[in-house]
């Protein structure tokens, strides 16, 4: 979740604490390991927001919408928080999901441990796997940690509770939670058996973590290799953090923060080839094994901002933007009826429904899982390599190679004739549409996009 104190940090995400004294976590030395790469290399993420997700608004809702997610195009699940929300100091009517009271309990109004466990199972017998947001860095103001770990946390001058201060000591406006305190051993022992409690009994699959730079380097040190040897399956680890250091951590994605903000100066009329040199040099730099998470949207830029229809000109530049961001080395990232390109915008601390029927709804969900499907499936969409390409228009239009194909998307709401130098797209096949180029110029309509592929030798 990103603050609106720092351009990489996170916004109005909150923690939490069990009701009882915590198990102590598996020990194991505390150094770094790679990442796994086995299934994530191949993921592609929807994050639900499981208040919003179904009319129902709990677990069973999510079981019986697993079609939905399924045919987007995406074989990870990443629920936001599923904790009891603080009541203290609540924000809005529902409170923040990140606003966690009990780490180890689940909020009532989404269902039973038992109707989870259902919901886990029913993702795993679709070849797909699940991942929990997990909020470390600070508690709602009523936690039980605050009450039975009064240690656990910050204080001030009077004993009292703290606000989180972000990466730069700066207090936030967070004020429905409170900072826990990461010089106490016996707090650090206690999140590491909290994280690895749902992985050993619940079987999900990994994390994303909520501002993971906040968070002490060293505690991620000790956690990450405690988290990998829990359970004998590889898991996911994603930091809501920018900084390549989180993938020397062993975090095997990172946000691709950088990269969207380069994307919306495109779409203001910045230069197209800016976008792909920035990512060629970030990519250039980021550690063995590491990838970024590929988004046009997620929790926070449609709660704070706007959804991608209104930011990239309409739902042809939404979807241009997605192929273009989407198809970059990394993972992609679907955010709760993106891909119908609904406008709903969805709040943090109130209750949203979704308008899965929207006009278009079939036709937009078609391309997003095409996109989906190819980098979840297309050997050149799986590795790392990336290349710009040089076009006759390279204001207007961003274009890079991927193995054999190549990338190009027009940026702009007018139609854009261009040649490619470097690669020859006569008899090229169009990875999106099927249909095969015919000449050496190229010309996309308004917000156009191919995947252009040559055929064998």
């Amino acid at each position: 979740m990103r603050s609106r104190f720092t351009a990489i940090t996170a916004c109005l995400i909150l923690a939490c604490a069990p009701a009882s004294t915590p198990p102590a976590p598996v020990q194991v030395q505390a150094v770094g390991l790679a990442p796994d790469t086995s299934w994530v290399s191949r993921s592609t993420l929807y994050e639900v927001f499981v208040r919003d997700f179904s009319p129902a608004g709990d677990f069973r809702g999510m079981t019986d919408g697993l079609d939905r997610i399924d045919a987007a195009g995406a074989n990870v699940v990443w629920l936001m928080p599923i904790h009891p929300i603080g009541v203290a100091g609540r924000k809005g009517t529902l409170g923040s999901p990140y606003s966690v009271r009990d780490y180890y309990g689940i909020n009532p109004s989404f269902g039973t441990a038992t109707e989870f466990r259902e919901l886990v199972a029913a993702v795993h017998a679709r070849g797909m796997k699940l991942i929990l947001d997990w909020v470390p860095n600070h508690t709602a103001l009523d936690a039980a940690w605050a009450a039975e770990h009064p240690d656990f946390h910050l204080r001030d001058e009077r004993g009292g509770l703290t606000v989180p201060r972000d990466d730069q000591g700066k207090l936030t406006d967070w004020t429905d939670v409170a900072q826990l305190d990461y010089r106490n051993p016996a707090m650090r022992r206690a999140m590491i058996a909290a994280m690895q409690h749902w992985l050993v009994e619940f079987g999900i699959d990994g994390f994303r973590v909520d501002v993971a730079g906040f968070v002490p380097d060293q505690f991620w040190s000790e956690a990450v290799p405690a988290l990998r040897v829990a359970v004998a399956r590889p898991i996911m680890l994603l930091a809501e953090w920018g900084d390549l250091k989180m993938h020397r951590l062993g975090f095997d994605l990172t946000y691709g923060w950088d990269g969207y903000n380069r994307l919306k100066a495109v779409w203001k009329g910045g230069s197209a080839s800016t976008f792909v040199e920035g990512e060629v040099a970030d990519l250039r730099a980021m550690p063995v094994g590491g990838m970024r998470m590929r988004f046009t949207t997620n929790h926070d830029e449609t709660a704070w901002d706007n959804p991608p229809a209104t930011i990239f000109g309409g739902v042809d530049g939404a979807r241009a933007a997605f192929v273009a961001m989407a198809l970059l080395p990394g993972r992609p990232l679907l955010y709760n009826g993106q891909e119908v390109e609904s406008a709903t915008k969805l709040r943090l601390f109130e209750s949203d429904s979704i308008a899965w029927n929207v006009a278009g709804a079939a036709d937009a969900r078609a391309v997003y899982r095409r996109v989906m499907q190819l980098a979840h499936t297309h050997a050149a969409f799986i590795g790392q390599g990336l290349a710009a390409v040089a076009t006759s228009a390279p204001n207007d239009v961003i274009g890079y190679r991927r193995g054999d194909a190549v990338v190009l998307v027009n940026a702009r709401p007018r139609t854009v004739p261009f040649t490619v130098h470097g690669f020859t797209v006569v008899g090229a096949r169009d990875l999106l549409s099927g249909q095969t180029q015919r000449g050496d110029t190229v010309s996309l309509p308004p917000y156009g996009a191919v995947v252009l592929e040559r055929a064998p030798h």
